[in-house]
């Protein structure tokens, strides 16, 4: 007998808006526009004749029908995720080959390869971390973690998420500090990755006229941060690479300035190249860890940001 299902599509949709109980990070989660995953949810309640979202001015609720709905639905996702991965495990072990820049790698990625790994033990990922562009005719590899503006030729890229630049520093050094505010900030150690224009376009978005922007020493970019967290001064991190140091305690945010970078971070294969299994499967689990730190980033933030 065949069965009466709605949309898959929009059960998807429905399963990570309910989850996330927002739209917005559904979106993200599903590389959709939040116009999809609105029109989704109007469809299937249409269908099942009932509501299954409050919608709010701060965002969406779900009303006891989602949520009763989305405890059904979720653990049959993930029967029916671990059912595709023992059958993909069913045979040869396939390979994937990412490139990294090294910052990303060891400030976010690295930390969270555990479970990919324990998700799809059929796929051994290979990982290269390198600051150099990934030439995908005549390097062997499969997938690149970048950052940048997404304008590169020759490849097919998804935007994972935009990025929010701000000043960090570890504790014992703020302690040393007490008060201060961005307009201080020429005055103390300022830690440079690469190009010293990043300290001069944040001092001039908090208002702070100074000609010292360019004073103090510059490092290789995944250095940067690990001097600032020994210590030695301000670093500019985004919320990506930092949530977890802050998390950690390794590493303080001291102010509500941020600003929005006109960069981000993004999924780049060979231009035109099919998306094999594995490149899928890593792409959706990073769409997932992007949406969780970015969704950690703002718990931190609204736990308030205090000097000690």
């Amino acid at each position: 007998m065949a069965r009466r299902l709605p949309s898959l599509n929009g059960l998807k949709a429905f399963e990570a808006a309910a989850r996330a109980e927002s739209f917005t990070d559904a979106a993200a989660e599903l590389f959709v526009t939040h116009a999809a995953i609105s029109r989704h949810m109007r469809e299937l309640e249409d269908y099942l004749g009932t509501q299954l979202f409050i919608r709010t001015g701060r965002g969406v609720e779900l009303t006891d029908a989602g949520r009763q709905f989305g405890g059904r639905l979720s653990p049959l996702f993930d029967q029916l995720a671990d059912a595709s991965r023992e059958a993909a495990a069913v045979g040869q072990v396939r390979s994937l080959k990412v490139s990294v820049q090294p910052n990303l790698a060891s400030h976010w990625l690295v930390a969270r390869l555990g479970a990919f790994n324990e998700l799809h033990p059929d796929i051994e990922l290979l990982v290269d971390s390198s600051n150099d562009l990934v030439d995908f005719y005549a390097q062997d590899i499969d997938l690149g973690l970048r950052y940048g503006y997404g304008n590169w030729e020759d490849v097919d890229a998804v935007k994972l998420t935009e990025c929010v630049v701000f000043p960090v520093c570890s504790a014992g050094y703020l302690e040393k500090h007490k008060g201060i505010t961005p307009k201080d900030l020429p005055k103390l150690n300022l830690l440079h990755e690469d190009k010293k224009q990043w300290w001069t376009d944040w001092l001039a978005f908090a208002g702070v006229e100074t000609s010292e922007a360019n004073r103090g020493p510059v490092y290789q970019s995944q250095l940067a941060l690990e001097a600032a967290q020994n210590g030695q001064g301000f670093a500019l991190a985004d919320q990506i690479l930092f949530t977890r140091s802050m998390v950690e305690g390794w590493l303080v945010k001291p102010f509500s300035q941020e600003m929005k970078d006109h960069g981000g971070y993004w999924l780049v294969r060979k231009k035109g190249s099919r998306e094999s299994g594995p490149m899928r499967a890593f792409r959706e689990w990073l769409a997932g860890e992007i949406v969780d730190t970015n969704r950690k980033y703002q718990q931190v933030k609204q736990q308030g940001l205090k000097q000690p």
